[in-house]
């Protein structure tokens, strides 16, 4: 999965069911333009995002049942692992383009 933030902040998920992969992507690593952008998705604590699990259920619903399952799966991973906290999962964030 792909958390995918645009260069006007808009967030979207892309990838939606590789679920061996966790990541957001955004065209820079300013602090306060991923703290305003990952809003509406999570939170970013200067290191790390936090993806809410909602947000990322509301946006993957339309796959199905298979994707639900796939990402329940995920999730019980990345809480094996302690990437999970207050109901959001960790992911590093990469700088693209």
């Amino acid at each position: 999965m792909i958390i995918a933030i645009d260069a006007s902040g808009k967030v979207s998920l892309n990838e939606a069911s590789d679920f061996k992969g966790f990541k957001v992507t955004a065209p820079n690593n300013d602090a306060a333009f991923l703290t305003e952008a990952l809003a509406p998705a999570g939170r970013y604590d200067g290191s790390h995002a936090w993806i809410s699990q909602e947000w990322l259920i509301s946006q993957g619903v339309a796959h199905g049942d298979a994707w639900r399952e796939g990402f329940d799966k995920m999730a019980a991973f990345a809480q094996s692992k302690g990437w999970v906290e207050n109901g959001a999962i960790r992911a590093h964030v990469e700088t693209v383009g």
